[in-house]
């Protein structure tokens, strides 16, 4: 288990960190400062010293003299620690120059620095009338040579001095040692302080908070904290109080809450009651639905059979009828003859009256047409047989003109229409789908349009032509006769019907039916 390290020391450590931080750079920013302070005062110092060496070797002309040149630039070696080195150099008669004098006779010389010498890779030289200066790196430390030339009459003389640029100085080191020790004393007095008020101003209100929480946490909701000052905290103790009157308020609305509860189960039991009646009574409606449009395939079935029936045999009776009565008049005097005719006639007779009256028994009643809400019609439809797409897994999806006008139409034959559409589109989504219904009026604003859409397995662009075609089906079970049906209808509604593939790959129809305006108003003109 790791340290564990409460808020207020956190907030001491980091207040500390804090506080030692800015003193720790302030001291180095004093120090900083200090140290070029002095650099800055020892190289105007030795530069002094030098010029005042050169100017007094000048106008004393003490190169005739070398064991006082010696000892004057010896004193001022000894006098001065930070010389290391001092070089003197005289022009000599015959050209060239020559060493006076060193207070390092066994170092290597220093060199003579004019206004055409390099600088080094410090890059620190700086150049004044007959005065040089450079930067130079030696066993670790850096030094300041200083060339000074001097004239006096025709002669020509060179100091050259070697300076310690970064020595320490005692009392500058007991300086910064004294700064450093008030500076820790005032961080320690500070945390030491900051402890005091955080543990008065702080942890003792948080403490109260933290308690009066667990207090409520165990269930107790009359627990309230302590509002010491009028400072954040107090701030957070008033919200908790607030808090935990409102948490008071809250259980006594959720006891009477939980009292209006338990009343409200009969009600949700009769209305459970009720929603499962209105399905059941959906489902047989459905039911019912689906049982007439089977009968309508069946009868369309056979009055197909019966007419083609019709067709095969009138041809064929009607030449035996006329070939019967041609041997009747010829056979005038046979009785026996003339009978069977009769019979033969007779028997013709009920044959033709039997396809006659199966004709009557298949044929569809005519189109009843009125005025009617298509979208109206639709979201029954999708009320009736909304369970079977659940069942299936399928949704369904209307995008659906509010502003369409009545349409004229047999609401019984087009709700046969539509239901034998859908009932295509669930077998064509076995795994689920989506169906989409779109209604609209048409571009010349004559009819309504009417779109049926799935996602399921579609079919072929080959075989567009043969769907509405009696008894040809894709399907492993079925009559074959339900589009063909469905285009019949279309039919005697004086609209159309239109098959094709929709854009996610299933089935499109595409229906037309006139609106009851635009009827009304083309029977007008004829009538005119």
């Amino acid at each position: 288990m790791g340290l564990r390290i409460n808020l207020q020391w956190r907030v001491l450590v980091v207040m500390t960190a804090g506080m030692a931080l800015v003193l720790g750079l302030s001291a180095y920013l004093n120090n900083l400062i200090t140290r070029d302070l002095i650099e800055d005062d020892r190289y105007n110092t030795a530069i002094s010293q030098t010029v005042a060496i050169a100017e007094r070797i000048a106008t004393r002309q003490l190169f005739s003299k070398p064991d006082d040149l010696q000892r004057d630039i010896t004193l001022v070696a000894e006098s001065r620690p930070d010389f290391k080195q001092i070089d003197v150099y005289h022009n000599a008669p015959g050209g060239g120059w020559t060493l006076e004098a060193s207070t390092s006779p066994d170092a290597p010389r220093l060199p003579r620095l004019d206004e055409q010498s390099r600088d080094n890779d410090l890059r620190e030289m700086s150049r004044l009338p007959e005065l040089v200066t450079m930067e130079e790196l030696r066993g670790g430390s850096r030094y300041w040579i200083i060339s000074k030339r001097s004239h006096h009459d025709n002669d020509t003389s060179y100091v050259t001095a070697l300076v310690v640029k970064n020595s320490r100085n005692p009392l500058v080191l007991g300086l910064q040692w004294k700064n450093n020790l008030v500076l820790t004393g005032v961080i320690l007095v500070s945390a030491g302080l900051s402890a005091f008020l955080f543990s008065h101003f702080f942890r003792r209100p948080a403490r109260d908070i933290v308690n009066a929480m667990s207090s409520a946490r165990g269930g107790n909701f009359r627990a309230r904290a302590t509002v010491r000052r009028p400072d954040e905290l107090g701030e957070i103790a008033a919200g908790f109080n607030a808090l935990m009157d409102d948490l008071s308020a809250r259980d006594r609305e959720r006891d009477a809450l939980l009292t209006r509860i338990s009343g409200f189960n009969e009600e949700l039991r009769a209305e459970v009651a009720r929603a499962t009646a209105e399905l059941r009574s959906a489902n047989e409606a459905l039911l019912l639905s689906q049982q007439r449009l089977g009968r309508s395939e069946r009868l369309a079935a056979m009055g197909q059979v019966a007419a083609s029936l019709a067709h095969e045999i009138g041809t064929p009776l009607n030449s035996i009828s006329g070939h019967l009565q041609l041997l009747a008049r010829r056979l005038p005097q046979d009785a026996d003859a003339q009978r069977r005719a009769g019979i033969i006639s007779q028997q013709l007779d009920s044959i033709v009256g039997s396809v006659r009256a199966l004709l009557r028994r298949t044929h569809a009643r005519r189109a009843s047409l009125r005025p009617i809400d298509l979208n109206g019609l639709i979201a029954e439809l999708l009320r009736l047989v909304g369970p079977t797409l659940d069942a299936h897994r399928i949704t369904v999806s209307t995008v659906l003109d509010r502003s369409l006008p009545l349409v004229l139409a047999d609401p019984d034959g087009l709700h046969q229409v539509l239901l034998n559409l859908i009932n295509n589109s669930v077998d064509a989504m076995p795994e689920g789908g989506r169906l989409t219904l779109i209604t609209r009026v048409d571009a010349h604003r004559v009819s309504a349009e009417l779109v049926v859409e799935d996602t399921g397995t579609g079919f072929a662009p080959e075989i567009v032509d043969h769907l509405f075609d009696p008894m040809w089906t894709t399907k492993t079970t079925g009559s074959g006769f339900g589009l063909a049906i469905a285009r019949d209808i279309m039919s005697d509604h004086g609209g159309s019907i239109e098959a094709a593939t929709a854009a996610s790959g299933g089935a499109s129809f595409r229906l037309h039916v006139r609106l009851a305006d635009a009827a009304a108003s083309a029977g007008a003109g004829h009538a005119g």
